[in-house]
């Protein structure tokens, strides 16, 4: 039971991504519509960004954009639902720069997948993924 209640905290934290950090916003008036509405989040400068998955649900190949605002090492992995390790697409220094992520799932049966990009200090960025058949 232990795992199962560990795996759905797992599956959460990657599905709300940093909304845990996000500061409350109070709303002065609604927008009206078609205005676009920037709201701040905070102001610790993160060394590398992840995208979203794109597309997501997908089929057999799916992509993801890195960026990476100084030179580190990074290990970029994919993992199933369980947490186990089931490709691994970078892993090894980068440059400063953006990259774009090929997840090729061919061989994957269909289910939720976690793409985890993690930096040579420590600090991770994971993004779920979808894959149907």
């Amino acid at each position: 039971m232990a795992l199962r209640d560990s795996l759905r905290l797992l599956l959460a934290a990657a599905l709300i991504g940093s909304a845990g950090s996000m500061a409350p916003v109070q709303a002065a008036e609604a927008p009206s519509p078609g205005v676009i509405e920037l709201v701040h989040v905070d102001d610790v400068p993160q060394p590398f960004r992840l995208s979203a998955p794109s597309p997501n649900p997908f089929r057999v190949e799916t992509r993801l954009t890195l960026a990476v605002d100084a030179a580190t090492t990074m290990t970029v992995a994919v993992h199933d639902a369980l947490g186990r390790r089931v490709a691994l697409i970078h892993d090894g220094d980068v440059r400063p720069g953006s990259y774009t992520l090929r997840v090729d799932a061919a061989q994957l049966p269909p289910g939720l997948y976690l793409v985890r990009a993690t930096d040579g200090q420590g600090r991770s960025v994971t993004r779920a993924v979808s894959l149907v058949r």
